[in-house]
């Protein structure tokens, strides 16, 4: 299995963020399991899960790990493609613009909440800006991180995870128009130094 697979294409990003196929992709995570050990977990049918393995399968995220005969019956146990996905949602594609902004505009309510004041739509497009170049770095990391698959073997995902993260938050503060938006984030915001 891979460590880090970068899921470009946006009809398969749509597939992945549907409710029931994020679980069956976060439970496979931790170990194979098969179509009824997922049923139980989950609670919907056998039919239902299985619908929604063939989906990830023909979208190369989920595969059969091992196969074990079971009396008569032989049970597939399946597994992800990769340790960790990663989805730019900022691929162009208008639906997904929409679900990253509207997942943005909780964090706003957040703000609210804790008492800050602003222009809520300047502010909505600060961050989703932030968030878009946010996005190409990572992506463009974890393309590197995919190529250089062998080098990071004995590293944990969780590791590899935070290493993108930093390496996207250097390139990031290396960038002019990430610093400028940072800083004008904090001004909309009232932050003080």
């Amino acid at each position: 299995m891979t460590k880090v697979k970068v899921i470009t294409d946006p009809e398969v990003i749509k597939l992945m963020l549907e409710d029931t196929r994020r679980k069956i992709l976060a439970l496979l995570r931790n170990r194979e399991m098969t179509i009824s050990q997922l049923s139980e977990i989950l609670g919907k049918t056998p039919q239902t899960i299985y619908h929604h393995i063939e989906k990830l399968k023909e979208a190369g995220l989920v595969e059969v790990k091992r196969t074990e005969m079971k009396g008569n019956l032989v049970e597939k146990y399946y597994g992800r493609t990769a340790d960790a996905f990663y989805i730019n949602l900022y691929l162009g594609d208008e639906e997904l613009r929409y679900f990253a902004r509207s997942r943005l505009k909780t964090k706003l309510e957040i703000f609210k909440a804790l008492g800050y004041e602003f222009d809520g739509e300047e502010l909505l497009n600060i961050m989703d800006r932030l968030l878009e170049k946010e996005h190409e770095y990572k992506t463009e990391i974890s393309r590197e991180i995919e190529a250089n698959e062998e080098k990071l073997k004995d590293f944990s995902d969780e590791d590899i995870i935070h290493a993108i993260e930093w390496l996207a938050m250097a390139k990031m503060g290396r960038d002019d128009e990430s610093i400028s938006l940072v800083r004008r984030l904090g001004e909309v915001l009232g932050i003080e130094r």
